[in-house]
């Protein structure tokens, strides 16, 4: 009862903090924010940092197509190097799902996940010229229990006690997290995940007002589940550090949330319920539900995730947001198909990051993983680029899409304003 009645004050809280933020934490009219978004645009004359090729990247997985015959994980990072990218993002799964192609994974059912990163393609990829690398690693999630919380502690204690071992004497940071955690908290992404859609239950009354929230009746189970969760992947990394002492090499947790404008209408989400609970290294935002035109949803949001981050003591105080996925189909959406709106929409998300000082903005992705026709979604044929959502930074015809090129010239003019 006593853990309910904090997740209830919990999320009465987070309310309560949305409400204190517009009014006295985000002082700025929208106006202002806008100006301020536009004032740090690289088009619009705004210096790009000198570091940015270690603060931009891209997810490598799942793409439908490929150009050479290396094993498909080593040849989207020898590809990411390629381009001057020093941030990839990857799938680390057992299975080695999302990396078929030229690939003979053969890895055995109960392999560790120490072991996986042993595996000669992972090993060639971590040893590439990369500054970051994030790893997505799947749990329990929802369906932790203490027994599944310890043992994941211990698997990814010594996960990141081999990296910060192994890599020692080179700077490097890994990025462990999770994929997607409010579709994670509600079971999926179907008709059952949209919350606020579905009958459910009323949480609070709000400022006097009778606020519905629509909501299955586990919800605070679930918002359990994914806190013990969370604290064992932290617990894990923070002892493996203590255990390994000074190392260049850097292992750093993170929460992934991906429907943060439904918390900020008090729908119980990873940010404004779980986050409250949990200590957390940084927190990953999976940003489609806030990438309006111009930067402004986005970022608000990130300063509203900043207000529920308890960062762990390793942070010294920093509250640190980053953009774990974001993304711009350029062949699915009318007005998006041509180069000028993707870009200007690419240079008001960079903008946003710059004048909030975001580490890391990771592109969905490098190769498409999105057909048009959903059903081709379900195969491994290579696709045509006219068959693609576009998602890309190189089209399966092998030339460069519109986001590529407008982070190309971010790369080749760091420290520096764009040159036309």
């Amino acid at each position: 009862m006593k853990r309910i009645g904090t997740l209830l004050f919990c999320l009465f809280l987070g309310k309560g903090i949305w409400s204190q933020t517009k009014q006295d934490l985000h002082p700025m009219k929208d106006a202002q924010v806008l100006s301020t978004i536009a004032k740090h645009q690289p088009l619009n004359g705004a210096r790009i940092p000198a570091n940015i090729k270690h603060k931009l990247g891209a997810t490598h997985v799942a793409g439908k197509y490929f150009f050479t015959n290396e094993p498909y994980l080593v040849e989207g990072c020898k590809k990411m190097t390629a381009l001057g990218y020093g941030v990839v993002k990857l799938w680390f799964r057992k299975t080695g799902s999302g990396y078929p192609y030229n690939s003979n994974w053969n890895i055995d059912n109960d392999i560790s996940l120490v072991d996986l990163a042993k595996h000669p393609y992972w090993q060639t990829c971590f040893d590439m010229p990369f500054s970051t690398i994030a790893l997505s690693i799947e749990g329990a999630g929802i369906r932790t229990t203490d027994a599944s919380a310890k043992a994941e502690e211990e698997e990814i204690y010594v996960l990141a006690k081999y990296l910060l071992e192994r890599y020692k004497d080179r700077e490097l940071t890994f990025i462990l997290h999770n994929w997607e955690g409010d579709w994670m908290m509600r079971g999926g992404t179907g008709s059952s995940a949209r919350w606020s859609r579905k009958p459910g239950e009323l949480i609070r009354a709000v400022d006097g007002d009778r606020q519905t929230v629509l909501v299955p009746a586990d919800s605070l189970e679930r918002i359990n589940a994914m806190a013990k969760w969370f604290k064992a992947r932290q617990d894990g990394v923070n002892r493996a550090r203590a255990a390994v002492g000074r190392s260049k090499c850097k292992v750093i947790h993170a929460i992934e949330a991906n429907k943060v404008m439904d918390s900020q209408q008090g729908i119980p989400g990873i940010v404004n319920s779980v986050l409250p609970l949990v200590e957390t290294d940084m927190v990953s935002w999976s940003c489609y539900d806030g990438m309006d035109e111009k930067g402004l949803k986005l970022y608000r949001g990130i300063e509203y995730i900043k207000q529920f981050i308890r960062p762990t003591a390793y942070m010294k105080g920093q509250k640190v947001v980053f953009l774990g996925e974001i993304g711009i189909p350029e062949q699915r959406y009318e007005g998006l198909t041509e180069k000028e709106p993707v870009v200007k929409r690419w240079d008001a998300y960079i903008g946003v990051c710059q004048a909030l000082n975001v580490p890391y903005i990771i592109q969905w992705e490098l190769y498409c993983n999105e057909p048009k026709n959903e059903e081709l979604r379900k195969l491994n044929d290579v696709r045509k680029t006219d068959e693609m959502r576009g998602f890309w930074l190189i089209r399966p015809d092998g030339t460069t899409g519109f986001a590529g090129e407008y982070f190309d010239q971010l790369l080749k003019n760091a420290g520096n304003k764009i040159q036309y």
